[in-house]
């Protein structure tokens, strides 16, 4: 790509997600309602959700509990989120959509912007690749797009040894969703590892008792146990969008989910015992696309609107690879049944058939990660193992 493609770049994909966002957000906004027996239901539930734990924060309600007349589902994240979103609660909900939507988009698009993705060509394409997914998730209002981008953020920083941003970026993930903490095993392959602790506990600590100038002691200790009450008894009858439900649906089995979760891990950890590799940029980025797809496909609630993760990870893994036949080919797959096939493009009697009872937008993601995880185990460079080791401590 020239200079001159590559400033229209520069000018053109800013302008695109501002104006989608706001697009999506009046959409949304402007659906009409779903009506039930109890209430009335916007399209924009999951943003009525985030805005109402504001109030209810300053209220001293329970932030875990359900509350029928005003939404669908329950708050799951953490007293410091319900804080953050008291800077948009004031704001009238079409307006205060179009503010999240947006600063979550932005978040994703400075976490791209010069992230080592080789080329602007390769750059560009990224954003045709993702942009049917990132609609998706906005038009659910969730905050899928944000973890994504706060953990290429924190990749960036770590490339560029600013591990102070890198903690603080990956902090504000765990508090946001806590499956973040996974994106942590970053750490483990970067110099600086003390001070990335510090600075980890820090945050931690700041984000875990700043509810407290609302709350009080006794009532920000309140509102944790029953954040975990509600966790606890989070165990779902839906098997979601993961490795759990393609074993289910595609081989008639009903696995524990505790067996398969741990199996996961010892999968994902397996690739840092290749030790040599720890300085490649490529097994780097890797590690990176292989905790953005684990978050996702052992995730059992794993809903359509959070593959905006998954999908972003797999063009990462892809842009690294060596982009031959078969990476091409689970790329494809992958744009086909990941992000094509929850739309009006596949009809309407294959989604029901075939796509949503085989969790079809799932398989090809936990395909790639498991060519995710065999590149990074044969990845070879080289780098000295002593070399690598050293930078452990």
């Amino acid at each position: 790509m020239n200079k001159l493609s590559s400033n229209r770049y520069r000018q053109i994909v800013p302008i695109v997600l501002v104006l989608s966002a706001i697009g999506i957000s009046l959409q949304v906004y402007n659906r009409p309602p779903r009506i039930s027996e109890e209430t009335v239901f916007t399209h924009y539930n999951n943003y009525l959700i985030f805005k109402n734990s504001f109030f209810h924060l300053l209220e001293g309600l329970n932030l875990y509990t359900a509350y029928p007349s005003e939404v669908w589902d329950l708050y799951k994240y953490s007293p410091a989120f319900s804080l953050f979103m008291g800077i948009m609660a004031w704001m009238p909900d079409w307006a205060g959509l179009i503010f999240w939507n947006l600063l979550n988009v932005m978040v994703l698009y400075f976490g791209v912007k010069n992230f080592d993705f080789k080329s602007n060509r390769i750059q560009l394409f990224f954003w045709f690749f993702v942009f049917l997914e990132l609609l998706t998730s906005m038009q659910n209002s969730q905050c899928n797009i944000m973890i994504i981008g706060l953990f290429m953020l924190a990749y960036k920083a770590f490339s560029r040894e600013q591990v102070g941003k890198a903690a603080l970026f990956l902090t504000l993930t765990v508090f946001i969703k806590l499956f973040g903490i996974v994106a942590f095993s970053l750490f483990l392959i970067y110099p600086k590892k003390i001070k990335f602790l510090l600075y980890s506990a820090m945050y931690l600590i700041l984000f875990a008792f700043i509810p407290i100038v609302i709350t009080g002691w006794d009532g920000l200790i309140w509102q944790y146990q029953n954040w975990w009450e509600m966790l606890a008894n989070d165990h779902s009858a839906s098997s979601g969008l993961s490795v759990i439900g393609w074993i289910e649906s595609w081989f008639g089995l009903s696995p524990n989910k505790m067996i398969i979760v741990g199996v996961g891990a010892l999968l994902f950890l397996l690739p840092l015992l290749n030790f040599r590799a720890y300085k490649d940029s490529r097994f780097r980025a890797m590690l990176l696309a292989s905790a953005s797809l684990w978050v996702v496909i052992f995730n059992h609630k794993a809903e359509s609107a959070t593959f905006i993760i998954a999908v972003v990870a797999a063009y990462i893994w892809f842009s690294h690879s060596k982009r031959g036949w078969l990476e091409i080919g689970l790329l494809i797959f992958c744009f086909i049944f990941t992000v094509l096939s929850p739309t009006d493009l596949f009809p309407r009697v294959w989604r029901e058939g075939f796509v949503v009872p085989y969790v079809m937008k799932a398989v090809p993601c936990i395909f790639i990660w498991i060519a995710v995880v065999i590149d990074m185990i044969r990845l070879k460079v080289e780098n000295k193992t002593s070399e690598a080791v050293a930078d452990l401590i």
